[in-house]
């Protein structure tokens, strides 16, 4: 590219990233079922017995695009295809004779796929947000990030430790957003690398308790006056 500035002219190197972004973003569409459609919508010679095994391609390097945590650009390249892809269907739709179903189908599917995966994202956005964010952490399945933590208690000694947090407003959301008991361990899960089973049953039964109501409670209680006396002696 040039350009001239005060009867000067210089060459202008292209900005590599902004190349880079734009291979990005075209991750999906440069690939041979792309590739297919294209000839299908423009009236080219058209192989259907292709497509089954270029969508099934498709939807492997879909499975395994790189998760590196930039859910926003992944987001913008997902959208990216579908736009791609939705003009193409409407182009298809006024081929008349020059249709074919098997075609249609599949681009079809791809874009149910498309927005399966973006309202997964979606949600990861809504229900998420980074180290650098803002709000608590509450994330769906789909968006844990692993960590190191291990919990060597019961399911229901976290259940009644949660639960004793909630009671006496130790945790709450920093969006403002009510809390339920059942949020606040989800939370802990991911933190813990755990699931609790039948949680809503076992939270019954830790509320239901007609004796020794807090046992775990407790337990840390004398654990921690063990631990004070320790370092005092």
């Amino acid at each position: 590219m040039v350009m001239i500035t005060d009867n000067k002219t210089e060459k202008v190197l292209p900005d590599s990233n902004k190349f880079l972004n734009i291979n990005t973003m075209r991750t999906l569409t440069n690939t041979p079922l792309f590739g297919m459609f294209t000839s299908y919508v423009e009236g080219s010679e058209l192989m259907p017995g292709n497509l089954p095994a270029a969508y099934d391609d498709f939807v492997g390097l879909l499975t395994n695009l790189p998760q590196d945590g930039d859910t926003v650009g992944q987001l913008r390249r997902l959208n990216y295809t579908r736009i791609e892809l939705s003009f193409m269907r409407q182009t298809s739709d006024v081929l008349k004779e020059k249709r074919h179903v098997l075609y249609d189908v599949f681009i079809d599917k791809v874009l149910s796929l498309l927005d399966a995966e973006i309202e997964m994202l979606k949600e990861c956005l809504r229900h998420y947000t980074d180290d650098a964010g803002m709000g608590m952490e509450i994330r769906p399945q789909g968006c844990k990030r692993k960590s190191a933590l291990r919990w060597n208690g019961t399911d229901s000694d976290l259940i009644e430790l949660v639960a004793a947090l909630m009671a006496a407003g130790s945790v709450d959301c920093a969006e403002g957003k009510k809390l339920t008991i059942v949020d606040v361990i989800r939370v802990f899960e991911d933190a813990f690398n755990i699931k609790i089973n039948a949680l809503y049953t076992k939270r019954g039964k830790v509320f239901d308790r007609c004796t020794d109501s807090t046992p775990f409670i407790d337990s840390l209680r004398k654990s921690y006056i063990r631990m004070l006396d320790e370092r005092l002696a």
